[in-house]
């Protein structure tokens, strides 16, 4: 029982260090936060950090896959398997404009990192670490099913292979949703609904080989 209160302390801290950081890469950018700001915002001491991550450009990292993970898991969630393709990416879509709607800074985030991923002086150990979490996201990705069974029950014709088509869709979905949200930062606190949608009825269209209607 010890061990366990010790373990989900230990959960616990780690979750605090990883809100603290969040919000201080997006407040101040990925370069100018320090590890004594984490700390002073997750209020812990900086023996507790380097219990959880060896450096800043481990959090940083960990946060960039947290976040992705949790995307991915959102949308995939709303898909079912009574649908036909065409229908699973449809929810799927829609799903992703939503989440993107309720968590604008983890999109926000995701671009962050993107953007400066080559500028950070990250080691070869966490570079390979991510090289491989992006390659298994792209080996096992998340719309690959719903892709898949579209072209086996003939919603989805497109000639490309799903796994193309699934990595261009992440690639599209992403680079919109991340303007979306900037400008929503700059003006307003809601998507442009009417744009986002019909921004996903040409990506359908275009997936699944359909003439797009007047």
């Amino acid at each position: 029982m010890n061990e366990n209160w010790h373990q989900q302390l230990g959960n616990k801290h780690r979750d605090d260090l990883i809100a603290a950081g969040k919000e201080l890469f997006l407040k101040y950018g990925l370069l100018q936060v320090k590890i004594k700001d984490v700390c002073t915002k997750a209020e812990l001491s900086r023996v507790t950090f380097y219990k959880h991550f060896q450096s800043m450009d481990e959090l940083l990292l960990a946060i960039q896959m947290q976040l992705i993970e949790h995307l991915t898991d959102e949308v995939s969630r709303a898909s079912t398997k009574d649908l036909n393709g065409r229908e699973q990416l449809t929810v799927m879509l829609n799903a992703w404009v939503v989440y993107a709607e309720n968590h604008p800074d983890y999109i926000r985030f995701i671009q962050l990192f993107d953007i400066n991923y080559e500028m950070y002086d990250f080691s070869p150990e966490l570079r390979e670490e991510y090289d491989k979490f992006n390659q298994n996201g792209k080996e096992n990705h998340f719309l690959l099913d719903a892709l898949s069974q579209g072209v086996v029950d003939g919603s989805i014709k497109n000639p490309s292979p799903p796994l193309d088509l699934a990595q261009f869709i992440f690639t599209t979905m992403m680079g919109m949703l991340q303007r979306m949200v900037t400008i929503r930062g700059a003006h307003d606190n809601s998507l442009d609904m009417r744009m986002t949608e019909q921004f996903v009825k040409m990506l359908l269209h275009f997936v699944c080989s359909e003439e797009i209607p007047e």
